[in-house]
């Protein structure tokens, strides 16, 4: 991993992470929705949390690189797959400049050369491809803050919005960060805690810190009609058994004090 110092105009920095887009299977109506949400607020950021298309999940992606014998059959899925990022690249165009990087999570496809989607994605972007952590420090002339990404925070699937919540709270004890970001499970959940401390002149002061699982873009349960006499696949959230999500994303408003610390406003 790199460290990341980014300095960024204006005084004040609305981050709006977007996580488990799933090109190009997820909701494009939703994806549409944000990128003009990033469009129209003032001194908008992003982080592209990983999942950024559907490819393939790990232990797919593995056997399939496990088998050498043809090497043209992936080449000509590499073709493929490159079509689809180049795809979300025309989405995401609009708004190129302010993302601040990708972040590698489970589901990508890895090229005959080692290239990720992600790094991928990021290239045609013109941005930065943070890897799979990243700690990015953010400055503006009024102050700075230090954001933790990371697409899962280090949990698997929670079954419970609290067990999300505390998966990525408890990366407080690995990382000093002022914000920390994660997804994978497509829950939509945001929230501030606040510490209390000495100041210079002996006086009580605030810490917040905000910890955020970012949402999602793909639809996990959709009605379909199981015969007895045709193939029926469900989904991997069916299969699973997994808790309806609300899909979208959370916007994290960053401004600061004259003390220099920073102030945040949470929106889900």
């Amino acid at each position: 991993m790199k460290p990341l110092n980014i300095e960024l105009p204006g005084d004040t920095i609305s981050l709006i992470p977007a996580c488990c887009i799933h090109w190009p299977i997820g909701e494009k109506h939703l994806l549409k929705e944000w990128v003009q949400q990033m469009k129209r607020t003032k001194n908008a950021r992003t982080i592209l949390m990983g999942d950024s298309l559907d490819v393939a999940r790990t232990h797919y992606r593995d056997y399939i690189r496990s088998y050498r014998g043809d090497g043209n059959s992936q080449e000509v899925f590499d073709d493929f797959v490159r079509r689809e990022v180049r795809d979300l690249a025309k989405v995401l165009n609009p708004i190129k400049d302010k993302i601040l990087g990708t972040v590698r999570g489970n589901h990508y496809w890895e090229y005959m050369n080692g290239v990720n989607t992600e790094q991928h994605l990021a290239e045609l972007l013109g941005t930065r491809y943070i890897g799979a952590l990243g700690l990015v420090r953010l400055k503006t002339k009024a102050g700075s803050v230090v954001v933790y990404v990371h697409h899962s925070g280090g949990g698997g699937g929670a079954q419970t919005t609290g067990g999300d919540a505390n998966s990525i709270e408890r990366q407080e004890n690995r990382w000093d960060a002022d914000i920390y970001l994660a997804g994978h499970t497509h829950r939509k959940v945001a929230f501030k805690v606040a510490k209390m401390a000495i100041g210079p002149e002996a006086n009580l002061v605030e810490h917040t810190k905000v910890f955020a699982k970012c949402g999602a873009f793909l639809q996990g349960f959709k009605e379909d009609n199981p015969t007895t006499t045709q193939r029926h696949e469900p989904s991997y959230a069916e299969v699973k058994s997994y808790r309806p999500a609300e899909l979208g994303w959370v916007e994290i408003q960053v401004k600061w004090k004259k003390d220099g610390r920073p102030e945040f406003v949470v929106i889900q």
